[in-house]
């Protein structure tokens, strides 16, 4: 998903201080803590987020949503427009561009009307939805080692790599991320695209997990296992996971020899209705050297 990706630049692949060059001319001294400032107090605009995703925004619409508050929608609006601009205008790095999307997206969910997910919002306000949206600096980690990101599928990219260390960490259930965490996904791309559903869904079908297929996670994970080109391989997975330990264990017997760890784990239910959670849940790591 393009929400994580950005994440990844911002965090893993830069390894500099933005010095935000291209912005002289606009901001004194434009160092990240005064680019975000002059975000921060940019004037909101009725733009997207407030006409699709604000109550008052899309109160003229085939269905009403409520995510943000129309102060919050507009402050996105207006943040998210302006270094789009910058981009295109490449007033900006790829890498600067990243930084403050990264800055965008932490901040959503503290202003967000949501349970949990972006699968819908609330009927009753959440007191998160009237906090002001500020975004604040990353804080970015420092390397002199380089480091690569990419976007693609894992099955594909697997194919073109090798490394010391496969770590894999695959959805475990059935619930697909696209549809889940749609919002970090539109304002991350920020396409403007909009299926016509009350919850507010972009375009998803095309981002679809077959982690989160029942009928086709077991032979998509073989495949991955199949090519990977490494010496070892560390895989998180639990008790609740679709993909059966036995085929777990067995396809990475194939690949070499097997350690399983395993730790018992309180299950996480929104609504416990009074009783308390049982430790029915193993979360479980798999270690494979594997074969020469």
């Amino acid at each position: 998903m393009t929400f994580s990706y950005v994440f990844q630049k911002a965090y893993i692949e830069n390894n500099v201080v933005p010095t935000f060059f291209g912005l002289k001319k606009i901001i004194s001294n434009p160092n990240l803590t005064n680019v975000i400032d002059y975000l921060n107090n940019l004037k909101g605009l009725n733009g997207f987020v407030y006409e699709n995703f604000s109550l008052e925004g899309s109160k003229n619409s085939k269905f009403q949503r409520n995510y943000f508050s129309k102060e919050n929608a507009q402050k996105i609006d207006a943040i998210r427009e302006q270094i789009e601009k910058w981009k295109e205008d490449d007033a900006i790095t790829e890498l600067e561009f990243y930084i403050l999307l990264c800055a965008i997206l932490e901040e959503i969910p503290f202003v967000s009307n949501i349970a949990g997910t972006y699968g819908a919002f609330l009927k009753i306000d959440d007191p998160r939805k009237y906090r002001s949206f500020v975004i604040k600096s990353p804080e970015l980690i420092m390397s002199k080692l380089s480091h690569k990101c990419y976007l693609m599928d894992a099955n594909k990219l697997i194919k073109k790599t090798n490394c010391d260390v496969l770590y894999i960490d695959p959805p475990y259930n059935t619930r697909q991320y696209p549809s889940n965490y749609h919002m970090f996904e539109t304002i991350a791309i920020w396409d403007k695209k909009l299926l016509d559903f009350k919850t507010g869904l972009r375009p998803w079908e095309h981002q679809k997990s077959l982690y989160c297929s029942r009928s086709k996670c077991v032979s998509i994970f073989e495949d991955l296992i199949k090519n990977a080109n490494c010496k070892y391989i560390l895989f998180s997975y639990n008790s609740e996971g679709i993909i059966p330990e036995k085929e777990i264990t067995g396809i990475f017997s194939e690949k070499g020899n097997l350690i399983k760890y395993s730790q018992d784990y309180r299950r996480f239910k929104s609504n416990q209705n009074g009783k308390k959670p049982r430790n029915i849940l193993q979360e479980w790591l798999f270690f494979v050297k594997v074969k020469n």
